[in-house]
């Protein structure tokens, strides 16, 4: 003879259970720690892909194919890749760190506008 414990079943009503909820403050600092960590993935997902490209393109043969063109017009060119990469990856550190400010001070201006208009008034709605 065995011994179970009874089990609950769960019954559906069909009941719909409104919540609301208001956002009244946003932590700058929580906003600074997300902004950051996602525009710097962002970044390295741009760099990746950027490397795929430029892999894509030298083996295609552009660049060989560029150069001596502007060689046989008497033009010289120089297309070094890794400075080209250290360029992009400079300027997608200084749009992180720009689009991470543009961030926390939206985080700011919200909390001041929330403080005079009461803030975001969100109805969440679940079936039960």
């Amino acid at each position: 003879m065995s011994t179970q414990a009874p089990t609950r079943e769960r019954v559906r009503t069909g009941q719909v259970v409104r919540r609301r909820a208001t956002v009244r403050r946003v932590d700058p600092w929580s906003v600074l720690k997300l902004s950051v960590i996602f525009y710097f993935c962002f970044l390295l997902v741009v760099m990746l892909g950027l490397a795929v490209f430029w892999s894509v393109v030298l083996r295609i043969g552009i660049i060989d194919t560029l150069t001596s063109f502007l060689n046989d017009l008497q033009l010289t060119l120089v297309i070094n890749g890794s400075n080209i990469a250290r360029a992009i990856f400079l300027l997608g550190l200084l749009n992180v760190v720009l689009w991470t400010g543009i961030n926390v001070f939206l985080a700011f201006l919200y909390n001041l506008v929330s403080d005079l208009l009461g803030g975001l008034r969100l109805e969440l709605a679940s079936e039960e």
